[in-house]
């Protein structure tokens, strides 16, 4: 069977509506209770619970930042999404693509990790694949004074489907203050079994907080996440996209029960697909992508996706050790389906990432090939 690898990359990036400004603060969670959120390091002070940790940590620009928990006027509780005094424990988002199109295997992921890591550390992260839960009773009352009863999650991370450890000291954290993270391409040793729904991909770690690790994963900026609820009769449907798992072993929308933080992940899943000609499209949001044709390519490729929206458009060309090549901006793209043709013709022979996202915050990665 023919088969095409695509890097998916699906961040929703807007900011929070009102409705969500108005939910519960880290419900039930055991850790300070005077704890507040912060987007960014301000300050070595803010560092003291790490051992040569970093200032500021950037995904896509430089207002873009890895969220801290801030605990008091002068303490550094750790990353919201990863090691941190509340002692949580697992971190997840969510990704969706048809039903028919069930020719679909994940088979590894990008992640990009950044903190400070002791040269010695025994630490690991252990990269999951999650099944989707059905939906259910929201363990929370977003609205003071609501009835919780008609509060529903609309799918938290479930059964583990594959796994993959990794030693804190190979996530491309670097080794130097003040040095560059890099992105780096974890394969499952065991990739999925072909799936027929939705997923989620992250990792769970183990480790003492404040022990000489203090590590974090990118996300966009806070508050660049919407769509936090719909609606279904007289429910509001909590849009599970990024999760984490408390020390109690349950699972938590970040946008709805964890602060009302609304950010993403920088963790892109690697899926393989069959008979990519019967692909409906990978879809997030105001984006659907299709890929790249053709593919291999010689001097020139075509990358066709859809809007549902009207938006500016970037696509980032990139070799597979990330470093980027190219860059092309469209603006103002109008909704419906689009091509973007990218000339090929200067790239020697090798595999390349490309990277299409939206002024929207929606974005999907993937693999392309050069053959001459």
């Amino acid at each position: 069977m023919k088969k095409k690898l695509f890097l998916l990359s699906i961040g929703a990036a807007l900011s929070i509506g009102a409705f969500a400004q108005s939910t519960s603060l880290r419900h039930a969670h055991a850790g300070p209770t005077n704890a507040t959120v912060a987007t960014r390091d301000n300050g070595s002070n803010y560092r003291i619970t790490a051992v040569g940790g970093t200032d500021t940590l950037t995904n896509w620009t430089g207002t873009d930042t890895l969220a801290l928990y801030i605990v008091g006027s002068n303490a550094d509780s750790g990353y919201c999404a990863g090691t941190d005094v509340y002692g949580d424990q697992a971190f997840g988002e969510r990704y969706d693509f048809t039903s028919a199109d069930s020719s679909l295997k994940v088979i590894g992921l990008v992640a990009l990790f950044g903190g400070s890591v002791n040269p010695a550390s025994t630490n690991h992260v252990t990269f999951d694949v999650w099944s989707v839960a059905p939906q259910s009773a929201a363990p929370f009352s977003p609205v003071t004074g609501a009835a919780s009863a008609f509060w529903f999650d609309s799918g938290l991370p479930n059964a583990v489907l594959t796994s993959q450890n990794v030693p804190f000291t190979n996530l491309g954290i670097s080794t130097v203050y003040g040095g560059q993270d890099t992105a780096k391409i974890f394969m499952f040793t065991t990739p999925t079994a072909y799936l027929t729904q939705s997923f989620f991909v992250g990792f769970n770690i183990t480790y003492t907080f404040g022990g000489g690790d203090t590590i974090g994963l990118y996300s966009n900026k806070d508050g660049e996440r919407t769509n936090l609820f719909s609606l279904s009769g007289a429910d509001t449907i909590v849009n599970d996209v990024n999760a984490s798992q408390y020390n109690d072993g349950t699972w938590h929308d970040n946008g709805a029960d964890n602060f009302a933080l609304a950010y993403n992940y920088f963790m892109f899943p690697i899926v393989s697909v069959g008979t990519p000609v019967s692909v409906k499209g990978i879809t997030r949001n105001n984006l659907t992508f299709f890929g790249n044709y053709p593919n291999p390519a010689t001097d020139m490729t075509n990358i066709k996706f859809s809007l549902v929206n009207s938006t500016d458009v970037t696509v980032t060309i990139m070799d597979m050790a990330g470093h980027t090549i190219n860059t092309i901006s469209k603006t103002n793209l109008a909704a419906g389906e689009n091509i973007i043709t990218v000339n090929t013709s200067s790239l020697p022979s090798g595999d390349y990432l490309y990277i299409v996202h939206t002024a929207s915050g929606d974005g999907i990665a993937s693999k392309m090939t050069i053959a001459k």
